[in-house]
């Protein structure tokens, strides 16, 4: 049960409350109409109420009873956020790709040529550029449209689509597609492997049984529909779709035989209400036993993972984000930003950092300064209107888990950080940032433009 000092008194009876209703096939109380979900078959939704009128008072009654009027302000004193020293602030160089409305669905560094390379997806325009190191354009695609993901083997490259639109749906049109990039830019979109799924963010190859043949981990995220899948390569083209777990909400997976038996286990984490961090335990025979590890509240809005091993012990412990706050209860939560949860080394994980950050979208956890302790990036999509700098942050580790917090330069155009990544750029033996923007302006006055991303030039000694 979600705890009431997770949202504001109003923000329970007129965001949370009336979302949770359709579940339990309310549609409207005491006057209020409650959230529909059009696009999605209506035997989805309880056809008559589950719940009487007397019950969802008591539970409404309950949760703003308990509930505080105001949530409390983040725990943080931002006068310790210093202008970040470490990295250099660069800009695409053609003004083409500065606007009003800078929206990136994926960013890369492709480290699988040289000189290295990198890959913007303009979810506007829905064009797929190619931008040399120095930030030159390569080239201009227009027939890829929504690209999420990218999935790089040897020989082969895959392209996840997520559909026709990022706003939130339950349409079947995203589809996995067999690409190419050559050394001029230039991408060839070939023919579908997977298609009619729901909303994928995320493809990951892996041979999962062992048998000398590719799968892929397809996460679908959907809406209120979506799946993990299991793409299981039978051979001659054909594929057999395993779900791991029907639920909405996928939105990365890790592949790692984390118990070492020579099976390849999956990692994933659920945003979308039922949140939270499972692994997938290979048993062999084309069978995965699910362990849940870590369980978030919906109002967290989790926005991604990684395995990190933070204190040297031999086993990977978790960097998470959440931040998510587009959907029904946009207020500003003090809970969202960037955790650490140890591993005790039987994969039970206990909350070792909390570093809060407004909207926290993505955070990378990497040594970038070559000092043996691993250091975080992190962005956000949802920053506080007073506090703009977290569109990026980056946190040193002073070690013992001390981070110091840094912030871009003032005047730097990255307002809404959505997407991200990292990877030695200009071969220096560093590691660089590349930013992907998420700005928009509904503004019609301000002038302001921002271009689609920017790149964060590592110049560590």
């Amino acid at each position: 049960m979600p705890d009431p000092s997770l949202l504001s008194k109003n923000i329970w009876i007129q965001g949370a409350l009336p979302t949770m209703g359709p579940f339990f096939g309310i549609n409207s109380f005491k006057g209020m109409a409650y959230h529909q979900i059009k696009d999605v078959d209506p035997s989805y939704f309880p056809a008559k109420p589950i719940l009487d009128s007397l019950q969802w008072q008591k539970i409404s009654d309950y949760f703003y009873s308990e509930a505080p009027d105001y949530l409390p302000l983040q725990d943080k004193d931002v006068s310790k956020v210093k202008i970040l020293p470490f990295f250099t602030v660069e800009l695409p160089k053609s003004q083409s790709v500065f606007g009003k409305v800078s929206m990136t669905s994926y960013v890369k560094i492709d480290t699988t040529i040289n000189p290295h390379r990198i890959i913007v997806n303009d979810a506007m325009a829905q064009k797929l550029y190619i931008f040399d190191k120095n930030l030159n354009i390569l080239s201009s695609n227009t027939n890829n449209s929504l690209v999420t993901d990218i999935d790089f083997q040897n020989g082969q490259t895959l392209g996840c689509n997520i559909g026709e639109t990022l706003e939130a749906n339950n349409q079947r049109k995203g589809s996995v597609s067999l690409m190419s990039i050559n050394k001029s830019g230039t991408v060839t979109i070939g023919e579908k492997i997977f298609s009619a799924l729901a909303r994928p963010v995320k493809v990951t190859h892996a041979d999962l049984n062992n048998d000398g043949k590719m799968d892929y981990v397809i996460s679908q995220f959907g809406n209120v529909i979506g799946d993990l899948s299991w793409m299981r390569n039978k051979g001659d083209d054909t594929y057999e779709k395993i779900i791991l777990k029907n639920k909405p909400g996928a939105i990365n997976t890790i592949i790692d035989d984390y118990n070492k038996d020579g099976l390849k286990d999956v990692w994933e984490l659920f945003a979308q209400g039922d949140e939270g961090i499972s692994v997938f335990t290979n048993k062999g025979n084309n069978i995965m036993e699910e362990r849940q590890v870590l369980r978030f509240p919906p109002s967290y809005g989790s926005t991604s993972f990684d395995l990190v091993d933070f204190n040297h012990d031999g086993y990977k412990d978790i960097i998470y984000t959440c931040g998510d706050n587009a959907d029904y209860t946009p207020i500003l939560k003090p809970y969202h930003g960037v955790y650490i949860f140890l591993n005790d080394g039987k994969n039970n994980f206990t909350q070792k950092y909390f570093y809060p950050i407004n909207g926290c979208y993505k955070a990378i956890a990497r040594d970038f300064d070559g000092d043996g302790q691993i250091d975080i990036a992190a962005i956000s999509f949802f920053p506080s209107s007073l506090q703009p700098e977290e569109a990026f942050t980056y946190l040193k580790n002073n070690g013992n888990f001390n981070f110091s917090p840094y912030k871009l330069p003032l005047g730097t155009p990255f307002e809404k950080g959505i997407t991200m990544d990292v990877a030695d750029l200009d071969g220096d033996g560093k590691l660089d940032i590349l930013l992907g923007n998420g700005y928009y302006s509904s503004d019609e006055s301000n002038k302001h433009i921002e271009p689609l991303f920017i790149v964060l030039k590592n110049k560590t000694q």
